[in-house]
């Protein structure tokens, strides 16, 4: 009933992942709107945004939805809101997230003493990077999934709050207009003036 009359072709739908024909003004908006309607606590809500976005640190990019929800079930989250958070992963924060993963990975493991950690390249190039995948996977995949999952511990508690503000902001703009909406309604039916 909702389907496309044509549906995209691949490269249409990979150039709608990352720049969407709504634009992402409309995205973002949606997506709060969303979640403002979601009948669960600010508490779960925020927390589950915030697993959402902390997940998002993580090297393991296909299972970000799946690592979020689960997490969000786990800590009693809202799993809706855990899958809108992993937006903050999107192709434009990647990079910066995963270098911060591998980095603050890298430098535990030569704290800590362990052997084994590749640095990156000085100049990071696709092919460089692939090199060292081909090459050494482990010593660059280890360090990336300390850091990433420790980072992402510190992310929830980063992200819950300014999130929880956010979703009791929402929500109570959201009353207010309902509460309006109702009391025009009931000054109509009795035939008070406002």
């Amino acid at each position: 009933m909702f389907k496309r009359r044509k549906p995209l072709s691949l490269l249409e739908n990979l150039a709608q992942f990352f720049w969407p024909s709504m634009g992402w003004m409309r995205s973002f908006h949606y997506a709060r709107h969303r979640l403002v309607r979601v009948a669960d606590t600010t508490h779960k809500i925020a927390l589950g945004l915030a697993i959402g976005a902390a997940v998002s640190f993580t090297p393991l990019v296909g299972t970000h939805f799946i690592q979020a929800g689960l997490l969000a079930y786990v800590l009693r989250g809202n799993v809706f809101s855990a899958m809108i958070g992993t937006f903050v992963g999107n192709p434009w924060t990647f990079p910066f997230l995963w270098w911060a993963g591998f980095s603050f990975g890298g430098y535990l493991f030569g704290a800590l003493g362990f052997e084994g950690a590749s640095e990156l390249p000085a100049e990071i190039t696709l092919a460089a990077v692939w090199e060292l995948i081909k090459t050494q996977p482990m010593s660059l995949f280890l360090p990336w999934m300390l850091g990433g999952y420790l980072l992402a511990g510190l992310a929830v508690l980063s992200f819950y709050f300014p999130f929880f503000f956010l979703v009791r902001t929402a929500k109570a703009a959201r009353m207010k207009v309902r509460m309006r909406k109702a009391d025009k309604i009931a000054h109509e039916v009795t035939g008070q003036p406002d």
